[in-house]
């Protein structure tokens, strides 16, 4: 897991501070448009994800991993476009 930084109220992981299979893992699985970018003491970070968003990505990971590894996973065909309430 990567370090909790916060600024300005605002906490967050950088994506550089985790071990490298994770940062694989986040740039290959990770919303693009949820990686932002904060500058701080004038300095560029633009891999810096906010916890919650990464927690949820985690929570989500392992989740999948637990169901790879009991065989559980399954391919389910869901319908698109219906609405559960008229």
């Amino acid at each position: 897991m990567g370090t909790i930084e916060n600024f300005k109220g605002i906490a967050f992981v950088r994506i550089s501070s985790m071990p490298k299979e994770q940062q694989e893992k986040v740039w290959n699985s990770f919303e693009k448009d949820k990686i932002i970018k904060i500058i701080k003491d004038q300095a560029l970070m633009n891999d810096c994800i906010l916890y919650t968003d990464y927690a949820s990505w985690q929570s989500r990971q392992s989740t999948v991993q637990q169901q790879t590894k009991a065989g559980s996973v399954q391919n389910v065909d869901l319908p698109i476009g219906k609405l559960a309430f008229k």
